[in-house]
């Protein structure tokens, strides 16, 4: 009898997934609170563009050592554009916003990305998104304006700005789908950061730039290796492990953003953000559940046809 699944992964891997999705989130957070700490010290334009640009050399050493290096002519379809596009206006809003925001609070609104994500693959790509996907995603939006409460005295509205930086996020991240899938991930980053560190220079007639010290150039530097090393860990965990297993584990970065945010600003989430977070999470957690119901349901009606066509062939054949 054919075995039309795919082996289940073995619980080692399952465990060297998890384990490298909790080193990619506590990489991203860890570039994150490095980006944070220079943000008063630096123009939000001068230190966008210069950990874009040590991203770009990381990568392209990462690439020239794998002997990746190429195919940057597939890169050119409006796709690439519009990703370079969601990426610029993803880390400008993130890097505002993350300078004038407590830091759970605006990870907590970045936990809204999986459930835009959903809602845009629907409206972009027609993909089907049944009732429950779709009210776990208004309910994430009802988490997310617990955090943010508008017309409260607690408003305020760079959260609004962050709002934005996870759309251009979503738009990135659609975008990225439609790239040619056998170019190398490194080859993405070298054109997407070199997009970001062109565009950065647009902030340069609003902003007084100088030469960063040695200390914030050390800081942009590990922000940079640090969100390379979530990338490459987030590639892993998704090789390695069920994605089912793996994936919800994404958002144990609000557990770094909050430890980052008590033991660095003084910053601890009062009880409201803190439900707005459960709520997020928990909404996201449930539209990954469906998703997998429905990628499990649709291969059995698969395998089930496959056996159906394969039972007719031979009572045709006996006949």
């Amino acid at each position: 009898m054919p075995q039309f699944a795919p082996p289940a992964a073995a619980p080692t891997s399952n465990l060297r997934g998890i384990l490298a999705m909790l080193l990619a989130m506590g990489a991203f957070t860890t570039g994150d609170t490095f980006m944070k700490s220079v943000a008063a010290a630096l123009p939000t334009g001068e230190s966008i563009t210069v950990r874009a640009g040590f991203c770009v050399i990381i990568a392209l050493g990462v690439a020239l050592h794998s002997g990746s290096l190429g195919r940057f002519r597939s890169l050119i379809v409006p796709a690439m554009g519009l990703r370079c596009l969601g990426e610029i206006g993803s880390s400008w809003c993130f890097q505002h916003a993350l300078a004038r925001m407590p830091f759970a609070d605006i990870n907590a609104i970045l936990q809204l990305t999986p459930l835009c994500i959903t809602g845009g693959s629907a409206l972009a790509f027609g993909e089907k998104v049944g009732w429950r996907r779709w009210t776990a995603i208004f309910i994430g939006l009802g988490g997310v304006l617990l955090i943010i409460r508008p017309g409260s005295s607690g408003f305020s509205w760079w959260a609004m700005v962050a709002v934005l930086a996870v759309l251009c996020g979503t738009l990135r991240d659609l975008s990225t789908r439609r790239v040619d899938h056998g170019v190398p991930p490194a080859n993405i980053m070298i054109v997407s950061q070199t997009a970001v560190m062109l565009g950065g220079f647009a902030f340069l007639p609003f902003e007084s730039w100088s030469l960063p010290a040695a200390s914030l150039l050390l800081k942009l530097l590990l922000a940079a290796a640090f969100s390379l090393l979530g990338q490459m860990c987030v590639i892993t965990a998704m090789r390695t492990g069920e994605v089912a297993t793996v994936a919800p584990f994404r958002y144990s970065n609000m557990v770094w953003a909050i430890f980052y945010g008590i033991v660095i600003w003084g910053q601890f989430p009062d009880l409201q953000t803190l439900v707005g977070m459960s709520i997020v999470v928990s909404a996201g957690l449930y539209t990954f559940h469906r998703e997998q119901v429905r990628r499990r349901a649709a291969a059995a009606a698969r395998a089930a046809s496959r056996k159906a066509a394969i039972a007719e062939g031979r009572t045709c054949t006996t006949r």
